[in-house]
């Protein structure tokens, strides 16, 4: 009698998840076709006509659904500005916003601007937690004006910064074996670097230098050594590949590779005392409130983060997905793979040093820099 009961719980409880499933796949089914007759998304995104032109043409491909994609060539401080103007109009230009999946923080500091993709995140390919890297979807909690649970944005790519290069003509890679070897007065005035203060990849880096080895550090390095502030991804590591700047910091893949590949001497060097850090890089997502094509947003949002998706950002982005199914990770320079084994204490999407580390570097922005 009791194997004849388990019998039963067990075909109840397949019959229920079996239920579920289908329920999931019908959601998304009639997502798609909402988000078909609306027939156009806004994306904002990182500025790289490479990556918008491969998304625009798979998610067409796929969903018969267009794609308007709005480049943040100023970075996501201006878009980020706009939206809140947007909202307090009631008039938002965008559907969904791709990048550093922090900024969700910012976008929803005065009024509320993303969605909670637990509302939105509903094909059964994306939801289920094994197809993801860690066992589960990465998620960035909360907000100033939500709850711990509001799901601010998904993660899907996870990589290490490429916080330090040199041009190899002007030094050598194997000199710096430190963070400090940066204050040698030789590289007074030689050194260049994403903006350490404005949104993006430079502000990251500072932090990181500035939990491993305090302000006064981060000081004497980019003031005292009169580095050189880039806004653009592109122009930082084409300036230090031609030389005019001997290292670079804080430089990303799709400014990097393209010139590596040309044969230009940009090396990636890996201090001791800092190895790297931890990043999502441009891989966060999420929705913003009030876009103009809310089910067509929805929809970009899961095949962002399906294998499909996830294909074409790894190889456009040259950032490694978290999907455990997605192949091709050759296409991501292995200096900005994770090496098997070595310790990367700091993840700059992590609550502990986006709120810890991070938000007191913010508070002595100004201290550091000012003149």
């Amino acid at each position: 009698m009791i194997a004849r009961l388990i019998l039963i719980g067990t075909a109840v409880l397949g019959g229920m998840q079996v239920a579920a499933d289908e329920d999931a796949a019908s959601r998304w089914a009639e997502l798609k076709r909402a988000g078909a007759a609306e027939g156009r998304v806004v994306v904002a995104g990182p500025a790289f006509p490479g990556l918008r032109d491969a998304l625009a043409r798979a998610f067409e491909e796929d969903t018969g659904i267009s794609l308007e994609w709005r480049p943040l060539t100023g970075g996501p401080g201006p878009f980020t500005a706009q939206l809140v103007r947007e909202l307090e109009a009631g008039a938002v230009q965008t559907d969904v916003y791709i990048g550093g999946s922090t900024i969700c923080y910012s976008m929803n500091r005065e009024r509320p601007g993303t969605v909670d993709l637990r509302k939105v995140l509903v094909d059964p390919s994306v939801t289920d937690p094994s197809v993801w890297r860690h066992g589960e979807l990465s998620i960035l909690y909360g907000s100033p004006s939500h709850d711990d649970d509001f799901w601010c944005a998904l993660n899907t790519a996870e990589w290490v910064m490429g916080d330090l290069f040199v041009n190899s003509r002007y030094v050598d890679p194997d000199s710096i074996r430190s963070w400090h070897d940066l204050l040698d007065p030789e590289y007074r005035g030689r050194i260049a670097a994403h903006d350490p203060r404005h949104p993006g990849a430079g502000r990251y880096t500072a932090a990181y230098l500035y939990e491993l080895f305090g302000e006064e550090f981060v000081r004497r390095l980019y003031v005292g050594q009169e580095v050189a502030n880039y806004r653009s991804y592109g122009e930082l590591p084409t300036d230090v590949a031609r030389g005019r700047y001997w290292i670079g910091i804080a430089m990303v893949q799709a400014g990097v590779e393209p010139l590596a590949k040309r044969g230009l001497p940009l090396v990636r060097v890996f201090p001791e005392d800092g190895p790297g850090l931890l990043t999502g890089g441009f891989g966060g997502i999420m929705k913003l409130r009030g876009g103009p094509n809310p089910n067509a947003g929805a929809v970009f949002i899961n095949w962002w983060a399906s294998r499909r998706g996830q294909e074409v950002a790894q190889c456009e982005l040259m950032e490694l997905s978290l999907r455990n199914d997605v192949g091709r990770a050759d296409c991501v320079p292995e200096w900005a793979r994770p090496v098997e084994g070595r310790d990367y204490p700091i993840h700059s999407y992590s609550p502990e040093h986006y709120f810890g580390a991070f938000r007191d570097y913010m508070d002595r922005l100004s201290a550091i820099f000012e003149n």
